[in-house]
């Protein structure tokens, strides 16, 4: 026989359970579900915070790196005989053979580098969708690696510059400039084959307003751009979003020595003066800005950017993060024949 604590137990686990118990669970179901959803939301904006902060200081430090790395190399003309050299400053945006600064007869070939202010880049129907606040910088040289006279494909209209290696060759002829195979004559060291060639770069580098600038797409997202000669056209590639604003201080050789007298942020407007040639300039300070794509939903402290000569950015009315990134660059192939 069950007892009466056996009978009155079995009885209670079969009853369900009052109403004051069930908004009790729900109360406290609720409480840890929002705790739950708090803690998520917080952990997901801290995130995305953290993947913002990141990439804006990923995209400064290679936009600097870049820069600095293509000013590097900028002003290699191969074997191109460097003495008696005229240097012209070519449109930029100039995509004909005969428009692109070289010629033999005169020992023509285009500057190196040539900066341009925020006017000159407005003007420029290559680099579109500047922003109107940053200047911008062109750089020419020929490529590090040589291409075979049998690789040239004339369809593509790739301008080359090919230099002669033998002794025998025509010495009034110090390069030949152009896009098709037939015309590169001039031959190797052993004067047995036709000598290699190097194809010639052309690179506008600026600040634009927008990464995605067409249709529906079109966001207001600064980047880093980059205009390229391809054959007979101007591509423009992005390379790095959220780069605000950069700045370039050049420094004059006025001495012929290799070193830098004195840094202006474009020519001196002095005529004939050394500090008033592009082809002088033997290294380059570089400040970039770059900042968040996203404002942030945290505090941001109101800072001011020292950008050298250029004066001061800021502070901002916004909610991006920014961060400065400082370089300098020595134009290897300039600065190299001048030093003693």
């Amino acid at each position: 026989l069950m007892t009466r604590r056996q009978i009155t137990c079995r009885a209670r686990s079969q009853c369900g359970i009052t109403l004051v118990e069930l908004m009790v669970g729900m109360a406290i179901g609720l409480i840890v579900v929002v705790g739950l959803a708090v803690v998520f939301a917080n952990s997901s904006r801290a995130g995305r915070e953290l993947d913002g902060t990141s990439r804006q200081i990923e995209n400064g430090r290679y936009a600097a790196d870049l820069l600095a790395q293509e000013l590097a190399a900028t002003g290699f003309y191969g074997e191109v005989p460097a003495a008696g050299a005229v240097y012209a400053t070519p449109d930029a945006c100039a995509t004909a053979l005969d428009q692109l600064g070289w010629d033999n007869d005169t020992k023509k070939r285009p500057s190196p580098l040539e900066g341009k202010t925020v006017a000159e880049l407005a003007v420029l129907t290559c680099a579109s969708y500047s922003s109107g606040t940053s200047p911008g910088v062109v750089l020419r040289r020929l490529e590090t690696t040589p291409t075979p006279q049998a690789s040239v494909d004339d369809s593509k209209g790739i301008a080359y510059v090919q230099t002669s290696q033998c002794n025998t060759d025509t010495a009034s002829i110090a390069y030949v400039f152009a896009a098709q195979k037939s015309a590169f004559t001039l031959r190797n060291l052993a004067c047995n084959a036709a000598a290699d060639v190097r194809r010639y770069i052309t690179r506008i580098y600026y600040v634009a307003s927008c990464n995605e600038c067409t249709g529906s797409a079109a966001d207001k997202i600064p980047t880093l751009k980059r205009a390229e000669l391809t054959g007979n056209t101007i591509t423009v590639t992005p390379l790095a979003s959220g780069i605000e604003h950069v700045a370039l201080e050049y420094g004059f050789d006025t001495n012929n020595d290799g070193v830098p007298d004195v840094y202006r942020t474009t020519l001196s407007g002095v005529a004939g003066a050394e500090d008033n040639k592009w082809e002088n300039v033997v290294t380059v300070r570089v400040y970039v800005l770059a900042r968040t794509d996203d404002e942030s939903t945290g505090p941001v402290p109101a800072k001011s950017y020292v950008m050298g000569l250029h004066g001061t950015l800021g502070p901002y009315a916004d909610k991006h993060k920014r961060k400065l990134f400082v370089t300098t660059a020595k134009l290897q192939n300039v600065a190299g024949h001048r030093e003693r």
